[in-house]
């Protein structure tokens, strides 16, 4: 479970960003990755030498960093969705391929490129495959939504079939099944409006809307990754205009509360709690990483250009999980 979304200010600034939803915590936490951090690629064995600054949250297993959502200096976000059921990840190296682990895709894209077209070149010669960090770890299956500063999006799928890179004309992503699947399953809801049907007759009886909101019935309320789906891209395809960076990270917020998951909705076959562990909204000009978590509503917020961008070793900063209530008296 998880959603992504990208949107537009009046002034052309772009804001990218997710609900993670999980039954868990990997001991996340919001990180910068400085130009020249290296770690070693557990496909190849080499060193890997970053060369952009990357912020955003993740974690650190047998001092291997990854990221579940990041940007880097250039404006350029990338964010892994849960694709269970469909990922599929060769189990050797390709020969002449530049071949990487899953986990790693999200630095790779940020390491080397700035704009989409880029990614797009890197990706022809890319081969993702299946190798655990450790015995512990299962590689996680994933599907990924990138964005670029200028709002150009895509999202990236491997399955048994081929290593898909679909153009993203919504600005929204969830789960299973692809993405192309969700594009055309979304001409089953034209008739969805955020104005009142007007008022008709069948026969002789006349039908008027009963209270505001009658334009969306239909619109589908459950977790389903296929309903999220469509509700995160009419509420976004319907979004009002919106001036300014405060505007913009309350609207981006709000949007994802529209489908984020809470206490009591999903269990897994486990019986644990499927909810939306938090959310996170990236200001891909400032390089600022907004986040907020499931036990504490307030924003908090981290501007990697206060911060050095080059070096060797990882920048962390806590994951505030307790709420934060303003009493006013």
């Amino acid at each position: 479970m998880c959603t992504g979304l990208s949107i537009q200010t009046q002034e052309g600034k772009w804001f990218f960003g997710r609900n993670m939803d999980l039954a868990y915590y990997f001991n996340q936490a919001v990180m910068i990755m400085p130009r020249n951090h290296q770690y070693q690629d557990k496909v190849t064995g080499n060193t890997v030498t970053n060369k952009r600054a990357i912020i955003g949250m993740g974690t650190v297993i047998d001092d291997h960093p990854v990221f579940a959502d990041a940007m880097n200096e250039a404006g350029l976000g990338c964010a892994g969705l849960n694709f269970e059921g469909y990922a599929y990840f060769e189990k050797e190296p390709i020969e002449g391929k530049n071949n990487i682990a899953p986990y790693d895709f999200i630095q790779w894209v940020l390491s080397n490129h700035e704009t989409i077209e880029e990614v797009k070149q890197g990706i022809e010669n890319l081969e993702l495959v299946y190798r655990p960090i450790n015995d512990q770890t299962p590689v996680s299956m994933l599907h990924w939504m990138i964005v670029d500063k200028t709002g150009k999006a895509i999202v990236v799928e491997k399955t048994k079939d081929h290593l898909a890179v679909h153009d993203n004309p919504i600005g929204v992503m969830t789960n299973n099944p692809t993405f192309d699947w969700h594009l055309t399953n979304l001409n089953e809801y034209l008739h969805l409006t955020p104005t009142s049907p007007k008022q008709t007759k069948w026969g002789e009886h006349t039908l008027n809307a009963l209270g505001v909101g009658a334009g969306t019935i239909g619109m589908p309320g459950d977790f389903a990754s296929v309903s999220r789906f469509v509700r995160i891209a009419y509420i976004r395809s319907h979004m009002p205009k919106i001036e300014g960076d405060v505007q913009a990270i309350t609207q981006f917020f709000h949007m994802l509360d529209y489908v984020k998951m809470v206490k009591g909705g999903v269990l897994t076959d486990e019986g644990l709690e499927d909810l939306t562990t938090y959310s996170s909204c990236m200001d891909q000009e400032k390089g600022i990483y907004y986040y907020k978590t499931y036990e504490n509503n307030r924003i908090d917020a981290i501007n990697m250009h206060k911060e050095q961008l080059e070096g060797t070793n990882l920048k962390f900063f806590n994951y505030l999980t307790d709420q934060d209530i303003n009493y006013q008296n």
